[in-house]
């Protein structure tokens, strides 16, 4: 793995001294705040000028303290004050906004003048005005009381409130923030990954939150329930992260150009000061500007990953799969498959947040990273459904000044099995005039490469493709098709093209593509002309390239798979693919976009909260379910009904079980060298290392005596403090035992 020499320390100081590099660069003395700018212009940013305040606090001196009280009061301009406004104690995201447009804004206020205050130090006249503003912003925010399955700003609203409500001491907001963290957990639990799963950005903004509210809350019950929030999220990272690409696989709930082209981000950031591996830092042609935020936090904050999860950050076993479940409620998990040269990934539906869902446009439903030769070292494929022929930029969002994306502006469903997938779209209610509808599926990193199209070979471009081609792509260490399925052809005789452009291909399948037109049966997807969703989809298959002993043959495999497309008078659709002794199906409806079933070499699909691990069984294995019984490698579980987790290494001996409801379960926890029993066990964790011969406990509350049969040596901590002193012989023959708190 490509490493750097320096220490966590030491990049933690870089960190820092470039992120003050950064901020006083940018820093606008006629405004007085900090400037970004954009292609659309240059704005100031109040969250930015807040982390520049909090630096110069920190190294004092008259003229900082001076520059410092500017910029809070200035920021402290750009808080609603109008009491009768409806979002009164929000903040304008840029100094240049007529009035509140982004309504997370006051969150990233917040976290900047929780800091400050708890900073401490020089912190000048201004304390009076930041106390202020986070009054106003705590009103706010416990107003818009956020959906919890809008996960990074409902975590942001647990740390603000109990870190804010600590710091103007007022009791409600930290008890308000407590109960909120629970009914997160609660939420989280019916599904067991986060909501706002996988995704490159906002991954990030969770870890820190939860890393902070831990490290610096009063109230110890708060601190640990944050500690498990955030090991949870760290286990949803390791569990979707290809350490030899430095790659987030796929499927990404919200994904900016940063984060679907690979390059450069906050989490990365994050992962960089904890593995140190350069990878995570690099350049990429895909997306020059890359993204890189949030410098002095990431330098500051104390995060809390597992040595554990570390362990599964660093290394993996291949071929690697995970399997979890984001939204029970509505059907949505996801598949990854990781080989050494590639990480591949699908969910089964476009990503929705609230209750009714709102669909958003940032996810990556199906995204695969493979290795390639060259310069980057990695490639990319991804699916989008477009609206008329946009590239980047084009589609951006009204909202947003600072992004050039593409947005996925159709409904998906899904299904992957190994390195095979079936992904389709359709159509969302539309009322305005439109020239194409189109599948894109885009290919960054593919100039170099041959492409072939059934038995000929590309070579002149764009390439008129029928329905059921494969499309072979030779990238090196993997092998690419691409088969498009015939599409719903609403009146203009829609084609499927291959293009290349520099260097992404892209496998284009309309639906239309015309005059400007107002389809009535799809402004609603209702009413008297509806009849159904489009048909859009393709099939995908990836494999390493020393699987097959050349391109050529893995061209003949493709050929000689089948595909079976049918619709019933039910509107249910039904997509098989067989593929070398393998089968995978799709079966959803056309009325409402729904999975109906998918099946695997003919076994219906029940996905799992949560797995993951080497396909093999060897390695580290990870394991969430409600099952009160449960086995992974070689260790038995006994815990109740209630919703854990269980991560197994026999190779480095080392175990975890965490319970995290507060609901109290009898606990049997057993390897092949530990017992631990407990019979009432609520909110915490248990940790076995059988190397380190420790035994480490937390939990919420009181607990019960605790029985343990282990090494003769073997130390026993609880809630931190080393209780080994007291153990005592049990009633049980073999056993010790401690009385509980």
């Amino acid at each position: 793995m490509r490493l750097t020499v320096s220490t966590i320390e030491e990049r933690a100081a870089q960190l820092h001294d470039e992120g003050v590099r950064t901020l006083a660069d940018a820093w606008d003395d006629d405004i007085g705040l900090v400037r970004y700018e954009t292609q659309f212009g240059v704005f100031h940013d109040g969250r930015a000028s807040l982390a520049y305040a909090g630096a110069l606090l920190a190294e004092g001196g008259d003229a900082n303290v001076e520059r410092a009280d500017r910029i809070i009061r200035n920021v402290a301009s750009m808080q609603e004050r109008r009491p009768d406004d409806a979002h009164y104690g929000n903040f304008r995201w840029f100094y240049e906004d007529a009035g509140v447009t982004d309504l997370n804004a006051v969150e990233f206020v917040l976290d900047g003048l929780n800091h400050l205050v708890r900073a401490g130090g020089a912190l000048s006249a201004s304390r009076d005005v930041i106390v202020e503003m986070i009054r106003l912003g705590l009103d706010e925010i416990d107003r818009l009381d956020v959906h919890p399955s809008y996960t990074n700003i409902a975590l942001s609203d647990i740390c603000n409130s109990v870190l804010g409500g600590e710091a103007i001491d007022e009791p409600y907001y930290v008890e308000r923030g407590a109960r909120r963290l629970d009914e997160w957990f609660e939420f989280t639990n019916r599904s067991g990954a986060p909501h706002e799963y996988n995704s490159p950005t906002y991954l990030s903004v969770d870890i820190a939150r939860m890393a902070v509210l831990a490290a610096q809350t009063r109230d110890p019950r708060i601190a640990l329930k944050a500690r498990v929030a955030e090991e949870r999220l760290w286990l949803h990272v390791a569990a979707h992260y290809h350490p030899g690409l430095a790659q987030l696989s796929g499927p990404h709930s919200r994904s900016y150009r940063d984060g679907w082209t690979g390059a450069g981000g906050y989490l990365k950031l994050i992962l960089w000061k904890l593995l140190g591996d350069d990878a995570l830092r690099r350049p990429t042609s895909y997306y020059a500007k890359g993204r890189e935020e949030g410098f002095l936090g990431v330098a500051h904050h104390e995060f809390h990953c597992p040595a554990y999860v570390l362990d599964s950050l660093r290394d993996k076993r291949y071929p690697f799969a995970t399997d979890e479940v984001a939204d029970a409620a509505h059907g949505n998990d996801l598949t990854s498959y990781m080989t050494d040269a590639f990480a591949f990934g699908t969910a089964t539906q476009s990503y929705g947040v609230g209750e009714p869902r709102e669909r958003w446009l940032q996810p990556n439903s199906s995204l695969l990273y493979f290795r390639r030769d060259g310069d980057p070292p990695y490639g990319v494929l991804y699916a989008r459904y477009v609206i008329d022929d946009k590239g980047p930029g084009a589609s951006m969002h009204e909202s947003n000044r600072t992004a050039e994306d593409v947005w996925d502006e159709g409904r998906f469903v899904g299904a992957q099995h190994a390195g095979r997938a079936i992904i389709a779209y359709g159509l969302l209610p539309r009322v305005r005039p439109t020239e194409s509808y189109k599948l894109s599926l885009r290919m960054l990193g593919a100039a170099s490469n041959d492409v072939w199209v059934g038995d000929r070979k590309a070579d002149a471009y764009p390439a008129t493709i029928e329905p059921g081609d494969p499309i072979v792509v030779d990238a090196g260490s993997v092998y690419v098709a691409m088969i498009p399925l015939e599409p719903s052809d609403m009146g203009s005789g829609a084609s499927i093209e291959l293009r290349l452009s520099g260097d992404e291909l892209a496998l284009d399948i309309y639906n239309y593509r015309g005059p400007a037109k107002s389809f009535w049966e799809h402004r609603s997807q209702g009413g008297p002309f509806y009849k159904g969703n489009v048909r859009s989809a393709a099939i995908i298959e990836v494999a390493d390239s020393a699987s097959f002993d050349s391109a050529e043959a893995f061209r003949r495999h493709v050929a000689a798979a089948s595909v079976a497309d049918s619709v019933d008078e039910d509107f249910a659709r039904e997509i098989v693919y067989a593929s070398g002794g393998s089968t995978i199906s799709l079966r959803y409806s056309l009325w409402d976009m729904s999975v109906i079933e998918r099946k695997y070499d003919g076994a219906t699909r029940v996905p799992p909260m949560g797995r993951a691990g080497a396909l093999d069984g060897g390695g580290p294995q990870w394991l969430q379910s409600r099952d009160a019984l449960i086995e992974l490698a070689g260790v038995k579980l006994m815990a109740g009904r209630t919703p854990k987790w269980l991560f197994a290494d026999p190779d480095r001996a080392r175990y975890v079980f965490v319970n995290p409801s507060d609901d109290p379960v009898p606990v049997w926890l057993e390897t092949d060298a530990t017992i631990v029993e407990c019979d009432e066990f609520a909110f915490g964790r248990i940790e076995i290392d059988e190397r380190a011969a420790i035994i480490s406990i937390e939990a919420d509350g009181d607990i019960a005596p605790i029985r343990l049969r282990a090494a003769p040596k073997t130390r026993l901590i609880v809630n931190g403090a080393d209780v080994t002193a007291a153990l005592r012989t049990s009633e049980l023959e073999g056993a010790r035992e401690f009385g509980g708190l």
